[in-house]
Protein backbone atom coordinates (compact mmCIF):
# COMPACT_ATOMS: atom_id res chain seq x y z
CA UNK A 1 0.00 0.00 0.00
CA UNK A 2 2.66 2.41 1.33
CA UNK A 3 4.80 1.47 -2.29
CA UNK A 4 1.81 2.38 -4.36
CA UNK A 5 0.87 5.55 -2.67
CA UNK A 6 4.37 6.87 -2.87
CA UNK A 7 4.59 5.39 -6.46
CA UNK A 8 1.29 7.76 -6.97
CA UNK A 9 2.62 10.80 -5.32
CA UNK A 10 6.12 10.37 -7.76
CA UNK A 11 4.30 10.16 -10.96
CA UNK A 12 1.77 13.23 -9.84
CA UNK A 13 5.33 15.18 -9.11
CA UNK A 14 6.55 13.76 -12.46
CA UNK A 15 3.16 14.86 -14.55
CA UNK A 16 3.73 18.16 -12.99
CA UNK A 17 7.00 19.01 -13.51
CA UNK A 18 6.80 17.96 -17.34
CA UNK A 19 4.25 19.83 -17.31
CA UNK A 20 5.06 22.95 -16.53
CA UNK A 21 8.68 22.32 -18.51
CA UNK A 22 6.40 22.41 -21.74
CA UNK A 23 3.97 25.17 -20.71
CA UNK A 24 6.61 27.67 -19.17
CA UNK A 25 7.79 27.74 -23.07
CA UNK A 26 4.43 28.11 -24.73
CA UNK A 27 3.33 30.61 -22.12
CA UNK A 28 5.97 33.21 -22.52
CA UNK A 29 7.30 32.98 -26.29
CA UNK A 30 4.63 34.15 -28.77
CA UNK A 31 6.71 34.21 -32.32
CA UNK A 32 5.08 35.55 -35.54
CA UNK A 33 6.79 34.69 -38.50
CA UNK A 34 5.20 36.73 -41.16
CA UNK A 35 6.42 40.45 -41.39
CA UNK A 36 3.00 42.78 -41.98
CA UNK A 37 5.07 45.58 -42.98
CA UNK A 38 8.56 46.86 -44.07
CA UNK A 39 10.93 50.07 -44.32
CA UNK A 40 10.38 49.49 -47.98
CA UNK A 41 6.64 49.68 -47.66
CA UNK A 42 6.84 53.12 -45.68
CA UNK A 43 9.43 54.89 -47.96
CA UNK A 44 12.62 54.59 -45.58
CA UNK A 45 16.34 53.63 -46.07
CA UNK A 46 17.13 50.69 -44.26
CA UNK A 47 19.44 47.78 -44.55
CA UNK A 48 18.29 43.93 -44.47
CA UNK A 49 20.54 42.13 -42.60
CA UNK A 50 20.85 38.74 -42.09
CA UNK A 51 23.69 37.09 -39.48
CA UNK A 52 24.36 34.14 -37.94
CA UNK A 53 24.49 33.21 -34.11
CA UNK A 54 25.87 29.98 -33.74
CA UNK A 55 23.99 27.55 -36.40
CA UNK A 56 21.09 29.91 -36.74
CA UNK A 57 20.72 33.07 -39.28
CA UNK A 58 18.79 35.80 -38.22
CA UNK A 59 16.96 38.39 -39.65
CA UNK A 60 17.17 42.52 -38.56
CA UNK A 61 16.86 45.51 -39.88
CA UNK A 62 19.30 48.52 -39.49
CA UNK A 63 18.67 51.75 -39.86
CA UNK A 64 21.51 54.82 -40.59
CA UNK A 65 20.67 57.79 -38.17
CA UNK A 66 22.29 61.54 -39.05
CA UNK A 67 23.16 61.40 -35.10
CA UNK A 68 25.84 59.54 -32.80
CA UNK A 69 24.48 56.72 -31.22
CA UNK A 70 23.16 53.12 -31.85
CA UNK A 71 20.26 51.54 -30.39
CA UNK A 72 19.82 47.71 -30.50
CA UNK A 73 16.16 46.50 -29.64
CA UNK A 74 15.72 43.65 -27.97
CA UNK A 75 11.61 43.02 -28.41
CA UNK A 76 9.15 41.47 -25.87
CA UNK A 77 7.73 37.90 -26.21
CA UNK A 78 5.56 38.53 -29.04
CA UNK A 79 5.43 39.29 -33.08
CA UNK A 80 8.50 39.97 -34.83
CA UNK A 81 10.49 43.45 -35.64
CA UNK A 82 7.58 44.76 -38.11
CA UNK A 83 5.13 45.31 -34.75
CA UNK A 84 8.24 48.13 -33.45
CA UNK A 85 8.44 49.72 -36.95
CA UNK A 86 6.60 52.53 -35.85
CA UNK A 87 8.42 53.55 -32.40
CA UNK A 88 11.74 53.09 -34.10
CA UNK A 89 10.76 55.60 -37.15
CA UNK A 90 9.77 57.73 -34.49
CA UNK A 91 12.73 57.84 -32.40
CA UNK A 92 14.97 57.98 -35.93
CA UNK A 93 13.23 61.82 -36.32
CA UNK A 94 13.04 62.17 -32.28
CA UNK A 95 16.69 60.80 -31.56
CA UNK A 96 18.88 60.77 -34.80
CA UNK A 97 19.89 57.51 -33.70
CA UNK A 98 20.59 54.72 -35.21
CA UNK A 99 18.23 51.47 -34.67
CA UNK A 100 19.24 47.70 -35.27
CA UNK A 101 15.97 45.82 -34.80
CA UNK A 102 16.72 42.20 -34.56
CA UNK A 103 14.34 39.15 -34.20
CA UNK A 104 15.41 36.48 -32.15
CA UNK A 105 15.62 32.60 -33.16
CA UNK A 106 12.24 31.57 -34.10
CA UNK A 107 10.72 35.18 -34.83
CA UNK A 108 10.00 37.06 -37.88
CA UNK A 109 12.54 35.62 -40.47
CA UNK A 110 15.24 34.31 -37.89
CA UNK A 111 15.74 30.52 -38.30
CA UNK A 112 15.34 28.10 -35.06
CA UNK A 113 12.91 28.08 -31.81
CA UNK A 114 13.09 30.48 -28.69
CA UNK A 115 14.95 29.97 -25.51
CA UNK A 116 15.92 32.02 -22.32
CA UNK A 117 19.75 31.13 -23.51
CA UNK A 118 19.12 31.21 -27.04
CA UNK A 119 17.76 34.53 -26.74
CA UNK A 120 20.82 35.56 -25.04
CA UNK A 121 23.17 34.12 -27.52
CA UNK A 122 21.38 36.27 -30.31
CA UNK A 123 21.45 39.30 -28.89
CA UNK A 124 25.29 38.85 -27.80
CA UNK A 125 25.94 37.88 -31.62
CA UNK A 126 24.04 41.29 -32.66
CA UNK A 127 26.11 42.97 -30.84
CA UNK A 128 29.31 41.74 -32.12
CA UNK A 129 27.58 42.64 -35.81
CA UNK A 130 27.65 46.25 -35.06
CA UNK A 131 31.04 45.95 -33.93
CA UNK A 132 32.22 44.06 -36.76
CA UNK A 133 30.22 44.79 -39.67
CA UNK A 134 29.80 48.89 -38.68
CA UNK A 135 32.85 49.41 -36.48
CA UNK A 136 30.33 50.99 -33.86
CA UNK A 137 32.15 51.73 -30.87
CA UNK A 138 30.84 49.50 -27.92
CA UNK A 139 30.39 52.66 -25.56
CA UNK A 140 28.30 54.26 -28.36
CA UNK A 141 25.84 51.60 -28.57
CA UNK A 142 22.59 52.18 -25.99
CA UNK A 143 20.82 48.34 -25.49
CA UNK A 144 17.47 49.10 -25.90
CA UNK A 145 14.99 45.82 -23.95
CA UNK A 146 11.38 46.05 -23.66
CA UNK A 147 9.26 43.59 -21.52
CA UNK A 148 10.78 39.85 -22.25
CA UNK A 149 13.68 42.32 -23.87
CA UNK A 150 14.69 43.54 -20.40
CA UNK A 151 16.04 40.32 -19.32
CA UNK A 152 18.07 40.04 -22.87
CA UNK A 153 19.34 43.53 -22.43
CA UNK A 154 20.26 43.27 -18.66
CA UNK A 155 22.16 40.41 -19.90
CA UNK A 156 23.88 41.51 -22.78
CA UNK A 157 24.84 44.35 -20.82
CA UNK A 158 26.75 41.99 -17.86
CA UNK A 159 28.59 40.52 -21.09
CA UNK A 160 32.62 42.23 -19.39
CA UNK A 161 33.22 41.54 -23.22
CA UNK A 162 30.86 44.36 -24.85
CA UNK A 163 30.09 46.94 -21.96
CA UNK A 164 27.50 49.15 -23.91
CA UNK A 165 27.47 52.91 -23.08
CA UNK A 166 23.38 52.62 -22.00
CA UNK A 167 20.70 50.60 -20.87
CA UNK A 168 17.13 51.43 -21.09
CA UNK A 169 14.12 48.73 -19.77
CA UNK A 170 11.33 49.39 -20.36
CA UNK A 171 7.62 47.57 -18.97
CA UNK A 172 10.54 45.52 -16.97
CA UNK A 173 9.43 42.93 -14.87
CA UNK A 174 11.58 41.32 -11.89
CA UNK A 175 11.83 37.69 -13.08
CA UNK A 176 10.12 35.34 -15.03
CA UNK A 177 8.80 33.23 -11.96
CA UNK A 178 7.45 36.23 -10.19
CA UNK A 179 5.47 36.57 -13.23
CA UNK A 180 4.61 32.89 -13.22
CA UNK A 181 3.17 33.40 -9.61
CA UNK A 182 1.56 35.86 -10.51
CA UNK A 183 -0.31 34.65 -13.92
CA UNK A 184 -0.97 31.33 -11.58
CA UNK A 185 -2.29 33.46 -8.36
CA UNK A 186 0.13 32.59 -6.12
CA UNK A 187 0.80 29.21 -7.00
CA UNK A 188 3.93 28.04 -6.34
CA UNK A 189 4.64 26.58 -10.09
CA UNK A 190 7.94 28.65 -9.81
CA UNK A 191 10.16 25.80 -8.52
CA UNK A 192 8.99 23.88 -11.29
CA UNK A 193 10.82 26.17 -13.92
CA UNK A 194 13.87 25.92 -15.69
CA UNK A 195 13.24 29.82 -17.17
CA UNK A 196 15.15 32.33 -14.77
CA UNK A 197 14.72 36.09 -16.55
CA UNK A 198 15.97 37.53 -13.36
CA UNK A 199 16.09 41.22 -13.94
CA UNK A 200 16.31 42.16 -10.35
CA UNK A 201 18.78 39.89 -9.09
CA UNK A 202 21.00 40.57 -11.74
CA UNK A 203 20.49 44.59 -13.45
CA UNK A 204 22.47 45.53 -9.62
CA UNK A 205 25.73 44.68 -11.37
CA UNK A 206 25.58 46.52 -14.45
CA UNK A 207 27.98 49.19 -15.31
CA UNK A 208 26.10 51.20 -18.09
CA UNK A 209 23.85 54.58 -17.16
CA UNK A 210 20.27 52.90 -16.46
CA UNK A 211 16.72 54.19 -17.72
CA UNK A 212 13.79 52.57 -16.49
CA UNK A 213 10.48 53.44 -17.85
CA UNK A 214 7.06 51.96 -16.92
CA UNK A 215 3.26 52.73 -17.97
CA UNK A 216 1.55 53.20 -14.90
CA UNK A 217 -1.39 51.76 -16.17
CA UNK A 218 0.40 48.42 -17.50
CA UNK A 219 -2.19 45.75 -17.70
CA UNK A 220 0.52 42.98 -18.40
CA UNK A 221 4.07 43.50 -15.81
CA UNK A 222 2.57 45.60 -12.57
CA UNK A 223 4.13 49.37 -12.28
CA UNK A 224 5.12 48.31 -9.26
CA UNK A 225 7.99 45.61 -11.11
CA UNK A 226 9.72 48.15 -13.04
CA UNK A 227 10.06 50.35 -9.64
CA UNK A 228 11.66 47.53 -7.64
CA UNK A 229 13.68 46.86 -10.81
CA UNK A 230 14.67 50.53 -10.31
CA UNK A 231 15.39 50.39 -6.95
CA UNK A 232 18.07 47.55 -7.94
CA UNK A 233 19.99 49.00 -11.06
CA UNK A 234 23.08 50.97 -9.41
CA UNK A 235 23.63 54.52 -9.94
CA UNK A 236 23.42 56.46 -12.48
CA UNK A 237 19.94 55.96 -13.03
CA UNK A 238 16.66 57.59 -13.90
CA UNK A 239 13.06 56.40 -13.35
CA UNK A 240 10.25 57.18 -15.97
CA UNK A 241 6.65 56.35 -14.73
CA UNK A 242 4.19 56.97 -17.80
CA UNK A 243 1.02 58.13 -16.22
CA UNK A 244 -1.76 56.50 -18.04
CA UNK A 245 0.06 54.56 -20.35
CA UNK A 246 -0.21 50.45 -20.54
CA UNK A 247 2.17 47.73 -21.96
CA UNK A 248 3.27 49.20 -25.40
CA UNK A 249 2.09 52.57 -25.40
CA UNK A 250 4.63 54.58 -23.72
CA UNK A 251 6.85 56.54 -26.12
CA UNK A 252 2.40 57.77 -27.76
CA UNK A 253 1.40 58.26 -24.08
CA UNK A 254 4.63 60.32 -23.12
CA UNK A 255 5.18 62.30 -25.78
CA UNK A 256 7.83 64.62 -24.88
CA UNK A 257 8.21 63.79 -21.52
CA UNK A 258 9.72 60.44 -22.94
CA UNK A 259 11.71 61.57 -25.78
CA UNK A 260 13.39 63.56 -23.51
CA UNK A 261 14.34 61.52 -21.26
CA UNK A 262 15.89 59.12 -24.55
CA UNK A 263 17.35 62.46 -25.04
CA UNK A 264 19.46 62.80 -22.15
CA UNK A 265 20.71 59.58 -22.13
CA UNK A 266 21.97 60.10 -25.85
CA UNK A 267 23.63 63.03 -24.88
CA UNK A 268 25.64 61.48 -21.65
CA UNK A 269 26.30 58.72 -23.75
CA UNK A 270 27.66 60.89 -26.77
CA UNK A 271 29.86 62.87 -24.67
CA UNK A 272 31.40 60.02 -22.60
CA UNK A 273 32.77 58.96 -26.26
CA UNK A 274 34.08 61.98 -27.00
CA UNK A 275 36.21 62.07 -24.29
Amino acid sequence: MVVTVLFAVFFLVLLLFTWARVQEKSALFFPAGDLNVTPADLGHEYEDVFFRSGRYRLHGWFFPGPGAGVVLWLHGNAGNIADRLDQALVMKEELGVSSFLIDYRGYGKSEGSPSEKGLYKDAAAAFEWLQVQKRTDPLSVILYGHSLGTAVAVDLALDKGREAGGLVLESPFTSARDMARMVYGGFPVDWLMSLKLDNVGRVGNVSAPVLVIHGVDDTTIPFGMGQEVFDAAPEPKTFLPIPGADHSDCYEVGGEKYWSAWRNLVQRLTSNVQR
